[in-house]
């Protein structure tokens, strides 16, 4: 399948078995934990998913990546998105050994309120026209991903394998 490569910065949401919700940038922030920063997006993470749960998501805004540091002022004047993609723990379950397509139905099944939307993975058709539909909408390219492909974990995060591949336009 094929699901846009959005243009943000990569975000994990974790809520704890006793229902805290706490969210972190990954790689290289210094202080990657954005909980007390951003917490309209707790308080919705907490209204919307169950206790033991860990997503995948992308942190972005009404304006698009550049104004993300607006989102950690006292007064923002910007409104978040956060794109949400995958799912590894569900109900204190580990799902990433489900396929790809199963972990899709269950994000599917919550009712995402905003600032959260969820990103469909779509059968591939024609890839230049999905590289073409992407750009159009701002976005900086693809992501292809197996329909049958598990989320597999190393130190950092998702590990890279043959089953996801990004495209993005050359320059």
């Amino acid at each position: 399948g094929w699901e846009p490569k959005i243009d943000g910065w990569r975000m994990q949401i974790i809520r704890y078995p006793d229902g805290q919700v706490e969210l972190w940038g990954r790689r290289l922030e210094r202080k990657p934990n954005w909980t007390e920063k951003l917490p309209m997006i707790v308080k919705a993470a907490q209204k919307v998913l169950p206790p033991g749960t860990l997503l995948d998501a992308e942190l972005s805004t009404s304006r698009g990546r550049r104004f993300i540091p607006s989102l950690f002022a006292t007064k923002r004047r910007i409104v978040p998105i956060v794109f949400i993609f995958d799912v590894i723990y569900l109900d204190s379950r580990f799902v990433g050994r489900r396929s790809l397509r199963e972990r899709k139905a269950l994000l599917k099944k919550i009712r995402w309120p905003a600032p959260f939307q969820p990103v469909e993975a779509r059968p591939v058709r024609s890839l230049e026209a999905h590289l073409r539909q992407a750009l159009r909408h701002g976005h900086e390219g693809i992501l292809l991903k197996a329909f049958s492909s598990p989320y597999l974990l190393a130190r950092d995060g998702p590990m890279a394998t043959q089953h996801w591949r990004k495209v993005k336009a050359s320059r």
